[in-house]
């Protein structure tokens, strides 16, 4: 379990730092990463990780 925690934990840093930067580029350029990722799915899956990383962490 301590392994599946990790690996949550660390997926979740990841994910939320790499939508951070997609974010960044469609603010400095409206329709940049539009084309090519929808952060929107981004964002569901950050929830999605961030709820399985609180229930872990129980």
């Amino acid at each position: 379990m301590r392994i599946l925690f990790s690996l949550v934990k660390d997926f979740f840093n990841i994910a939320l730092g790499t939508w951070l930067i997609l974010v960044a580029f469609e603010l400095a350029k409206p329709g940049m990463v539009q084309r090519f990722i929808n952060l929107e799915y981004w964002l569901y899956a950050l929830v999605l990780i961030y709820i399985m990383y609180i229930i872990l962490r129980r």
